[in-house]
């Protein structure tokens, strides 16, 4: 069988990534049927190894899991690095029930990357499915400290299904199970420059932005391991998914098969939208949007490594630009496009929202920017250096920092931003806005989801776009039920020196408010229009109503877009 093998750098190891195995139709929808037998879903590990143990896999710590795991085994420790060992008599091990034994093994070949006997297995899988996984490349011997052991040559993990996405299609299909590299969860070791990377931060916050609504055609750019594109096919009738990663094309091609979509995912090899002639009604992407130095490393060093997974191979933030400019030649009408990414703040840096110009496509088309968090560039550097794996305080790490700081400056970038972009194509080129919108917390709780709320959003937008006053003044409004407001007084003061608005859904923003707008937000319940509570405070405040309906309508622009107030129609 074949072994893992490791490659050395200057500053230490990198395991080196083995071929991804071609499952047959048959093995895929028999480990399908396995893992839903054995309850391999996140409440089910939950149960077998408790919350203490659950917290400290979120923390990025597996080492409680496999302890766990391997004494409901029965397994102690064999070599000096912990990986269990043949049954032993341990008091009790024969006590732990069948099933928890099973969940465990499946935990430990597929999660957390530990090897099992062939024995425990087959009790967990079948031994016909084991056999099959061998034989096919899924399930191979150990390395030379753990022989005779089986091991997985890929992750296989199990994760919930986001707010939203359609359930009960098949059984089982209530739990997301994904296909994947072995990551910095389980290994040591510095990622491989081809690592496929499964359930990240990045690709669970674009399943919350993603609408989720039925459509015809939708497209993944940079699939990577088929996370998108499997919970697009349960809503969409086609998917087309692209990545330039043969590798990861192939991983997908596994988690695509596992999830029973395969007859609706098309998966195509190339760049960006290269792949993609066709017009979608709705585009997702994950891009590798990482903004990477392109400098060469010191004499008889490695270049920094380049991690496909999140390095598009251009300067900046030029593969955002890319995506960003070139997705609305690629909408239908009505369609959208979500995306996550980075860009740059500094002199003459333009905000992704004005990317989006030129052509018919881009003047129709609306731009909503949420930037959730901006980093200095040491901050920055320090994130994504360590994503790599790269072991602080080595060599590695402190080149890589020089490059990175080195880029950063040469260029003038002072910080850069994350967060979410989100395009539509609107019903008319007057409609079409360009929102930027900067937040230091949240996003608030939205029970519909956050996906509902941004398509909100750029409806509103779209409509005050071509609302002009009368419509606004004529419009009846109804205060959202999270709002709170605060008034901060002085001691023994009747006035308050300060009113704040408080949201706790959208994306939970504070906004300050003055008595006049306090008053227009008290009455909002859907009876009366802007203008007939206008006329009203200015007479209540002896102020003139000309001037305080303008402050309003100004007010109102602004705070129906965020969820404040939404209009009230029939």
């Amino acid at each position: 069988m074949r072994r893992e093998e490791t490659t050395r750098t200057y500053d230490g190891p990198v395991t080196s990534l083995p071929p991804v195995p071609v499952l047959s139709s048959a093995a895929i929808d028999l480990l399908a049927a396995a893992l839903t037998r054995a309850h391999y879903t996140p409440a089910a590990l939950r149960g077998l190894w408790g919350t203490d143990v659950d917290a400290a896999l979120d923390a990025n710590d597996p080492a409680p899991a496999r302890r766990h795991c391997l004494r409901l085994l029965g397994a102690c420790p064999r070599t000096a690095d912990g990986v269990g060992g043949r049954a032993q008599d341990r008091p009790g091990a024969e006590a732990v029930p069948a099933r928890d034994r099973a969940l465990a093994a499946i935990a430990l070949l597929f999660l957390l990357d530990t090897p099992v006997e062939v024995d425990a297995a087959a009790a967990a899988l079948g031994s016909d499915l084991v056999a099959t996984l061998g034989a096919e490349g899924l399930l191979v011997e150990g390395n030379e400290e753990t022989p005779g052991l089986l091991r997985s040559v890929l992750a296989l993990t199990a994760h919930p299904l986001p707010l939203g996405v359609p359930r009960g299609l098949t059984p089982g299909d209530d739990t997301l199970r994904l296909f994947a590299d072995h990551g910095t969860l389980t290994r040591p070791d510095a990622l491989d420059g081809d690592y496929v990377l499964g359930y990240g931060g990045a690709g669970r916050t674009l399943l919350d932005l993603t609408p989720r609504g039925p459509v015809e055609l939708a497209a993944d750019i940079g699939t990577g391991c088929g996370i998108q594109a499997v919970l697009l096919a349960r809503h969409a009738d086609r998917v087309i998914a692209t990545d330039l990663s043969q590798r990861a094309l192939a991983i997908a091609r596994l988690t695509v098969g596992l999830a029973g979509v395969a007859d609706r995912v098309e998966l195509r090899h190339g760049s960006l939208f290269e792949p993609l002639p066709e017009r979608v009604d709705l585009l997702v992407s994950n891009p590798p949007f990482v903004i990477t130095p392109r400098s060469e490393g010191a004499p008889g060093e490695d270049a920094a490594r380049s991690y496909g997974y999140r390095d598009g191979g251009l300067a900046g933030d030029a593969i955002m630009r890319a995506m960003v400019s070139g997705a609305p030649a690629h909408l239908r009408d009505d369609g959208t496009a979500v995306m996550l990414g980075n860009w740059e703040h500094g002199p003459d840096r333009e905000p992704p929202t004005a990317w989006v110009r030129g052509g018919s496509e881009a003047r129709g088309t609306s731009a909503t920017v949420i930037e959730r968090q901006r980093m200095r560039p040491a901050a920055y550097a320090r994130t994504w250096i360590r994503d790599g794996g790269i072991a602080r305080a080595s060599a590695r790490w402190h080149a890589d920092v020089d490059r990175w700081l080195t880029d950063l400056e040469d260029r003038g970038v002072e910080e850069v931003g994350f967060g979410w972009v989100v395009l539509h194509r609107a019903a008319s080129a007057h409609a079409a806005v360009r929102d930027f919108a900067r937040i230091d917390s949240g996003p608030g709780a939205n029970p519909a989801g956050l996906a509902a709320f941004l398509a909100a959003r750029i409806a509103l937008l779209e409509w005050l776009q071509e609302a002009d006053d009368a419509e606004l003044a004529g419009t009846v409004y109804q205060l959202s039920p999270d709002v709170t407001e605060h008034r901060h007084l002085r001691p023994g003061a009747d006035d308050p020196t300060m009113i704040t608005l408080e949201q706790g859904g959208g994306l939970a923003q504070t906004f300050h408010a003055d008595p006049a707008l306090a008053g227009f937000l008290g009455v909002c319940d859907g009876t009366l229009t802007m203008g007939q509570i206008s006329a009203a405070l200015a007479q209540l405040l002896a102020v003139d109503e000309s001037a305080l309906t303008t402050q309003l309508l100004d007010q109102v622009r602004t705070l129906v877009p965020a969820g404040v107030i939404v209009p009230v129609t029939d």
